[in-house]
Formats: C-alpha cells, sequence, structure tokens
C-alpha cells in the first residue's frame, strides 16, 4: 500500500518545477518495511515486533545516516526503549513505568543533550482534557545536566478543563 503525490512548485532559480513525494509500506520478513521519499531524500525503515520487543533500523539516503531504536516490555507495565544514531554516536534512552492508568513515571538520557530526566504524570498521559469534565493532567519533571548538575531544573505542568455550566 502506498501513496505518491505531484505538486508543483514555484522557486527563484526555476519558475515552475514538479515535487514529487510518496510513501510505499509492505510487510517483508515478518515486520513491514516503508519507504518514504520527499525533497529529493529517501527514508527506509524497517520494524520487527513481537509481543515484547521492537527492533526498527533506519536509513536516509543520499546522506547515508543510519540509525535504530529498540524497544522491549519488560512486563505490561515496565518499558524500555533505546534509540542509536551510527552517524552522530548520539543516543537515548528511557525507561516507563505504569501504575495504573492515571499514574505514570518516566526516567531517561539523552546523549545529544547531555540531560538525564525525570518525569511523573498523574491523569492519563495520552488522553484529552477534553473527554470529561474536571478532568486533569499533572507533570512534575526534573531534568539534569551532565555538565552542570547545579543548574538542574524541576517543571511542573497542568492540564485542567474547567466546567461553567
Amino acid at each position: 500500500m502506498g501513496e505518491v503525490t505531484l505538486e508543483e512548485r514555484e522557486e527563484e532559480e526555476v519558475p515552475r518545477t514538479l515535487s514529487v513525494n510518496g510513501i510505499l509500506k509492505g510487510p517483508i520478513l515478518k515486520g513491514v518495511c516503508a519507504a518514504h521519499y520527499t525533497d529529493e531524500e529517501l527514508k527506509l525503515r524497517y520494524l520487527y515486533e513481537d509481543g515484547a520487543m521492537s527492533f526498527i533500523p533506519s536509513i536516509s539516503l543520499p546522506s547515508n545516516a543510519l540509525l535504530f531504536a529498540f524497544k522491549r516490555r519488560f512486563s505490561p507495565s515496565d518499558k524500555l526503549s533505546y534509540w542509536y544514531n551510527l552517524d552522530s554516536n548520539y543516543w537515548s534512552a528511557v525507561y516507563k513505568h505504569t501504575y495504573d492508568k492515571d499514574f505514570r513515571f518516566k526516567a531517561g538520557y539523552d546523549s545529544e543533550v547531555r540531560l538525564g530526566w525525570a518525569s511523573l504524570w498523574v491523569g492519563d498521559e495520552h488522553g484529552k482534557v477534553k473527554t470529561a469534565p474536571m478532568k486533569m493532567k499533572v507533570q512534575f519533571m526534573l531534568q539534569v545536566p551532565q555538565d552542570d548538575i547545579k543548574s538542574s531544573v524541576l517543571m511542573f505542568r497542568v492540564k485542567k478543563r474547567w466546567d461553567l455550566l
């Protein structure tokens, strides 16, 4: 299955050009392969997934930037995700523990920005606040830069719906 679009563009150098964009997906080797072409860049991605693990290598052409993601579910409430970019050697890791639908803890590290963080969600993190009257989501997040621990930041965010009627 896939989709291809043709679009006519006007640029400074060339008065009228034809732009081609597209995406193709299909099952290959017990997984799903996707090719996404836009603005003269081709991104190839393969997703292998079983009940507890996902492995997602991808490459961008013509830059040859190769990266992969690995996700492992240890139990219905514990999940570890890891991303590694072979082109830049940057990586990130995230651990997520769900206590119940409305209480979730996440912790991670991102080597590109050299930042460790921990986040606590109270309320359905992915749910919409608009779905029920007086529904609320609260997030507490601690960010700790690796280079300057003294400049750590504690953030607090609230999303709440107020029904006046």
